[in-house]
């Protein structure tokens, strides 16, 4: 595969919750496009081609191996290798306009495949010169003609020669990344919902064996009281907690919704693929040994997330604590005891300091509505998370245990909706040159600068806590007290400094000088220090801001 191939290829998620690789096709991919033109209604091939009535060699090497700057491919694959989706850009006479197209398999349309492809043909024809698109639809096509207006370009149509010329500048502008994050959100939440609303699951390497961490995470589940059913499969198909086991995925009496993988990191693709073929669409994978641990780490994840995508499926982790959704008595974590329920969602991408946060919380009698420790979180990430919490009635404040940012500006997109809803509290590590060594050396985390993380934290409206201490505390503050309607907060102490840090201090220095000028009035050496007057307090950043 070229270094080209590689940079065009992306993961989309689907109208439905699904995934669906999109990736610029190759000589190999000759026989998997001939099956999928062959494939198609002979409706469809008419609206696509509008007369051609065979595929033939031609047609099929047309697309293979574009070169990205006259013509632009791609297709959408699941499975092993099969196709079920091409489009094209094919640069026209005036070299800033391209034709466009697409097909897609007739039992894959009406999931927005069509509009994911489009939203990626114009990125990548943008950066290569080309300004508009132009497409010709024939009258009866209005699934096509849907997806030019609900882009959310400005398109422009007019009726020549028995078709429809569609025509639309391709610049992202604010509408149409309004319509992206639209569509984004949607297929995002629905994608989630395995995870936060399972009414079956199975812990795969559930072993009998007490101290085990799948034996332990599948007697979490079991107290915790889940309200849906839980299977336990080990290798000997053993009974865990008193529930009957089973050797293998297949034999499950009944369809799985959430797959939760507890095996040595060389067994878990086995174990993944096992699921994903009986239909399980969200996998949370708890073993470690991935891209924490370097190259073959790596290679490791990547081949695990290409396999969850193939099957258009969602992972959580590798390499993390795992989840719990107290209000459904969810606990398939492998943590020391159950969550109380109650309106906190936390993410957190260390599963120590989730555990040690955790813990605190309990101490506080703090309740929560979900929590997820992502770990390396080579899928779902906290952008994904807070898609979920945004509009999930059970959560009013969001924590979130930051290491790393995967992509920064759709956070901060994303944090400044949610906030504007509910309260984001968040504890980010990482920003010395130590702390972003020990976060890598566990989650393969990339951290960024501090005074770049400050920067995000404040144009997003997150509230951002230094200490695990000062997290907790917040927590417990917006979480039992009413969110203020305005700028018109009060304190009550006994101590004006307690009251204001800043201008305490600023008290504390007067004072101290004036002790000394009492004991020398003219200072140190007999020459009279110059009095600078203390400035103004500033706006006190941290909970101030809320």
């Amino acid at each position: 595969m070229s270094a080209t191939t590689r940079e065009l290829r992306s993961d989309v998620i689907l109208r439905d919750g699904s995934t669906l690789r999109l990736r610029a096709p190759a000589a190999r991919d000759a026989g998997a496009l001939e099956a999928f033109f062959s494939s198609l209604s002979e409706r469809s091939f008419y609206l696509r081609f509008h007369g051609l009535r065979h595929v033939n060699s031609a047609l099929i090497e047309h697309f293979l191996d574009p070169d990205w700057d006259d013509r632009g491919v791609l297709v959408g694959v699941v499975g092993k290798n099969r196709i079920v989706a091409v489009a094209e850009f094919m640069r026209l006479r005036d070299e800033t306009s391209a034709e466009v197209a697409f097909a897609v398999a007739d039992e894959r349309q009406g999931r927005g495949i069509g509009t994911r492809l489009l939203e990626q043909l114009a990125a990548h024809a943008a950066t290569v010169g080309i300004e508009r698109f132009v497409a010709e639809v024939l009258p009866e096509n209005a699934a096509m003609l849907g997806v030019f207006q609900d882009a959310g370009f400005e398109v422009a149509r007019e009726l020549a020669g028995g078709e429809i010329e569609v025509c639309f500048p391709i610049a992202a502008t604010e509408t149409f990344r309004a319509r992206v994050d639209e569509r984004d959100h949607l297929a995002v939440t629905a994608s989630l919902r395995p995870f936060f609303a399972p009414h079956s699951l199975v812990v795969i390497g559930a072993s009998r064996r007490r101290g085990s961490i799948g034996g332990e995470l599948f007697r979490n589940v079991l107290a915790a009281d889940f309200q849906g059913a839980a299977y336990p499969v080990n290798r000997e198909g053993d009974a865990v907690g008193g529930v009957r086991g089973f050797g293998y995925v297949e034999e499950l009496p009944e369809p799985i919704e959430l797959a939760v993988i507890c095996l040595p990191a060389s067994q878990v693709i086995g174990a993944a693929e096992a699921a994903l073929e009986c239909g399980i669409k969200a996998l949370c994978v708890i073993s470690s040994g991935f891209a924490e641990v370097g190259p073959d780490g790596v290679e490791r994840q990547e081949r695990l997330l290409e396999l969850v995508r193939a099957h258009g499926g969602r992972l959580v982790g590798p390499n993390c604590l795992g989840i719990a959704i107290p209000p459904l008595g969810l606990n398939a974590t492998f943590g020391p005891r159950p969550l109380p329920s109650g309106s906190i969602a936390f993410s957190s991408q260390s599963g120590a300091l989730g555990l040690a946060l955790l813990e605190k919380a309990a101490e506080r009698r703090l309740g929560f509505s979900a929590f997820v420790s992502v770990g390396n979180k080579a899928d779902v990430s906290s952008n994904d998370l807070l898609e979920w919490w945004e509009h999930d009635e059970a959560t009013e404040l969001v924590l979130l245990y930051l290491e790393s940012f995967g992509n920064p500006g759709k956070f901060s997109r994303l944090a400044r909706r949610v906030a504007r809803r509910k309260p984001i509290l968040a504890l980010k590590s990482g920003t010395t040159r130590a702390g972003a060594k020990a976060a890598s050396s566990h989650t393969a985390a990339l951290a960024g600068s501090d005074a770049a993380v400050e920067a995000l934290f404040r144009q997003a409206g997150v509230l951002r806590a230094r200490t695990l201490e000062e997290l907790v505390d917040a927590a417990s503050l917006l979480s039992g007290q009413p969110l203020p309607r305005g700028p018109r907060v009060g304190v009550l102490t006994n101590a004006g400094g307690l009251g204001n840090p800043v201008r305490g201090r600023l008290r504390g220095r007067r004072a101290r000088a004036a002790r000394a000028e009492r004991r020398d009035p003219h200072g140190a050496g007999g020459a009279r220090p110059r009095r600078r007057e203390p400035r103004e307090p500033g706006r006190h950043a941290g909970l101030g801001d809320c």
